[in-house]
């Protein structure tokens, strides 16, 4: 049988529980055992409950062939996040029958609090506004069988800011390409692709392609993926790991309160956004001191 490893250090500090905080209930922070990098997304996430928390909590790192008998026992009636789909997989199949709250996964659940790992899709708009302000017309291929319904509420987020997003459907990676294939044929000036968080579609010979038709064309590419930034990609938005925890934290003490309802997660609102400074250059948009008030990074020009 497979140990259950606890990082048992209380409140993932050295303080003290704060003045007040004596009777909270205590809270575990669980997760499963994956590789670096990945692993300190879940740290820092886990950091960051500690602080919106306000009280006492535990980390709990899930083997892969966990006892579900023994993980019952060590959870049930106890407090609970988990981070991670594959975290959340294990727990939610031991059946426990306290409210999970749920963090780090793409996309929402039902029956949970939490956040999920997906930017607000107001938050993005507002972002496109600021850094991309001639925009007219955004494009973005999704699954056919994930993401449309949260994309269709995208959809008047942008209207919003007075965008039109357009939603391609793709079954695979297959039919994406050819989505892609014809859009940059087709993308000009005003025009912008945005390239959702965990998009499988886009690979890196799919995104080099993309991102040398931006180029010729004048149009932009934002990503919900940092380093497709560092590639040429005009800015991206993704989650602030610590933050996110937080507001994780935050609402575990309203759930240990009784004063969180309904059972649903939230969007996230906390989020980086990162710049490609020759890119923007190129495009000519100037990044003037009130954008860099919405911006975390710049890349510079070299």
């Amino acid at each position: 049988m497979a140990a259950l490893a606890v990082l048992s250090q209380p409140a993932l500090t050295t303080e003290p529980d704060p003045p007040g905080s004596e009777g909270t209930q205590a809270l575990t922070v669980v997760y499963a055992q994956i590789r670096q990098p990945f692993l300190k997304v879940y740290e820092t996430i886990a950091r960051g409950v500690a602080k919106g928390f306000a009280g006492r909590a535990n980390e709990l790192v899930l083997a892969k062939d966990q006892s579900g008998e023994q993980l019952k026992k060590q959870l049930n009636d106890k407090l609970v996040i988990v981070l991670g789909g594959r975290g959340v997989k294990q727990v939610r199949a031991v059946g426990l029958e306290q409210p999970l709250i749920v963090g780090a996964v793409s996309g929402q659940l039902p029956g949970v609090y939490g956040l999920s790992m997906i930017p607000d899709a107001q938050v993005v708009a507002n972002k496109l506004q600021v850094l991309a302000p001639t925009t007219g017309r955004v494009f973005v291929v999704a699954h056919a069988d994930k993401n449309i319904a949260d994309l269709e509420a995208a959809q008047i987020a942008f209207n919003q800011v007075g965008v039109q997003l357009f939603i391609k459907e793709a079954t695979d990676i297959r039919d994406a390409a050819n989505i892609y294939r014809r859009l940059t044929a087709e993308l000009k000036v005003g025009d912008a692709v945005w390239i959702l968080p965990g998009d499988r579609f886009v690979n890196n010979s799919l995104l080099s392609i993309l991102l040398q038709a931006a180029w010729r064309a004048d149009f932009v590419v934002f990503s919900s993926n940092p380093t497709h930034v560092n590639r040429g990609a005009l800015f991206s938005v993704y989650p602030d790991n610590f933050q996110m925890g937080v507001r994780l934290g935050e609402i575990a003490r309203q759930v240990a309160e009784g004063s969180r309802t309904p059972v649903q997660m939230e969007p996230l609102r906390n989020v980086f956004v990162t710049v490609n400074e020759r890119t923007s250059n190129h495009l000519g948009i100037t990044i003037t001191d009130d954008m860099k008030e919405h911006v975390d990074l710049i890349l510079p020009a070299r």
